[in-house]
């Protein structure tokens, strides 16, 4: 089996390479098929990862969250750890940590309840996943067990198998342009 960072420079390597217009197709068909689901139409709150590095999109679902009168909650990077800011617009989001797209301040949300999208540089057909090495979903997660969790990823992300462990958090559903694999 390869290892963590191997997988990640791999899998980083094609997810950049991949063509725009796959891209975008491929992020569309993933934010379709996980706006169908329960898990999304019945949450209030979504906590929703702001994509970057040819990650799979999320402007699509956060729109769609908008439309459907839920609140949007974005990550923020503060040293080792990360919290959650509502934001209601993508006017709000300025570069932050690595580069990526946050919130510039607000209250941080309490995470009583709702659906946590998570990214992912690989996972396996058990919902295993690999990271980018720092745990902050893995973190945030294990301090806030009451929310669903679910991860979007390319095809080309999903492997026979990645390793895993202990404190690694595995989402209960995982949505690709051609499958959900789910708990059970």
């Amino acid at each position: 089996m390869e290892t963590k960072k191997s997988i990640r420079q791999i899998i980083r390597k094609q997810r950049k390479e991949l063509d725009p217009i796959i891209w975008q197709s491929q992020t569309a068909e993933i934010c379709r098929k996980t706006c169908e689901l329960d898990v999304f139409r019945e949450a209030t709150d979504i906590y929703c990862y702001i994509d970057f590095g040819g990650e799979v999109g999320t402007r699509p679902l956060m729109l769609e969250a908008w439309k459907l009168g839920k609140t949007v909650w974005v990550p923020k990077v503060h040293g080792e750890t990360m919290d959650f800011y509502e934001i209601t617009s993508f006017d709000e989001l300025k570069p932050g940590a690595y580069g990526i797209l946050e919130p510039d301040a607000g209250i941080p949300a309490s995470a009583d309840d709702g659906l946590m999208i998570m990214p992912g540089v690989a996972f396996d057909t058990n919902r295993n996943r690999v990271g980018y090495g720092g745990g902050y979903y893995d973190r945030y997660l294990k301090s806030h067990p009451q929310l669903h969790t679910l991860a979007l990823a390319f095809d080309m992300q999903v492997l026979f198998e990645v390793p895993a462990e202990e404190q690694d958090i595995k989402p209960q559903l995982l949505v690709t342009e051609t499958n959900i694999y789910q708990e059970g």
